[in-house]
């Protein structure tokens, strides 16, 4: 018995296919993953990286649902990769359980993923929705950047020897290392547990000290930090899901050495 991912070309379904506990796994682009007769046998868990573009703009989509469908008439267990976007946007830091009430201002992105998780939920037993953080990698591309945190900085990083926010510098955000979220995404799929669950740090990281570090591995460039608000700051909390699943803990060092190796692979690029 297997995983079996849906996508193969987002962030995270390449992450999953570099790194070594996950990269084993079976993977299926999302164009054929509505055809049943595409998937391979004895599937375990069917974990979903890929989603239809429309949700950004705050439409829903039934890509989810089809799956889960599939998956429950192959008996496999369901992962829905969801986001922390779905509690809106804290007027002020924040610690976020999964019970939390959605906070006034909410973006339409979250909007949508909310649905489409109270759907599953409610349509199929064996399915786990999983809140992300901030997963973070080597976002750069200098022809198609990506419109994250981590993109747009090592963008301007490269091209502009400079990082700058819009936001105070001490804002604080959940952040997690991909090779971390693999490595706790391999544990949930061998044995998954339906109903919500939280998946990041459990801590907060200061933007400017995420910035400092890439600069550090970089070698060269500045950070402007302009006067503004703390806008944004969140931690997801992770008591729920690390009492299900024991993940183990990380701590601002593994946060600061996987932003250390990004500048220097961005130097390398």
């Amino acid at each position: 018995m297997s995983t079996l991912v849906i996508g193969q070309s987002s962030f995270l379904a390449k992450s999953l296919q570099d790194n070594g506990t996950t990269q084993k796994w079976q993977f299926l682009g999302h164009k054929d993953a509505l055809t049943p007769e595409n998937w391979p046998k004895d599937i375990k868990t069917v974990i979903n990286c890929a989603y239809d573009p429309k949700i950004r703009d705050g439409e829903t989509s039934d890509f989810d649902l089809n799956l889960a469908q599939i998956a429950q008439n192959r008996e496999a267990a369901y992962i829905m990769l969801s986001s922390r976007a779905v509690y809106g946007v804290p007027p002020e830091p924040s610690t976020l359980t999964e019970e939390h009430p959605t906070f006034e201002t909410i973006l339409p992105y979250g909007h949508a993923k909310k649905k489409i998780e109270h759907e599953l939920l409610s349509k199929f037993g064996n399915v786990t929705v999983l809140r992300l953080s901030n997963i973070f990698g080597f976002e750069y591309s200098a022809t198609k950047p990506r419109n994250t945190f981590f993109g747009i900085m090592l963008k301007n990083l490269k091209e502009k020897d400079t990082i700058g926010f819009n936001m105070s510098p001490m804002t604080q955000r959940d952040f997690l290392p991909a090779n971390v979220f693999c490595d706790h995404l391999a544990i949930i799929a061998d044995s998954p547990k339906a109903g919500i669950y939280n998946l990041g740090a459990g801590f907060g990281t200061a933007v400017s000290d995420i910035a400092n570090h890439v600069i550090e591995g970089y070698g060269q460039g500045s950070l402007n930090t302009p006067e503004g608000k703390i806008i944004d700051s969140f931690v997801l909390d992770m008591s729920k899901t690390n009492a299900a699943y024991h993940l183990g803990t990380i701590n601002h060092e593994d946060i600061y050495k996987a932003c250390f190796e990004i500048g220097q692979k961005l130097k390398d690029t």
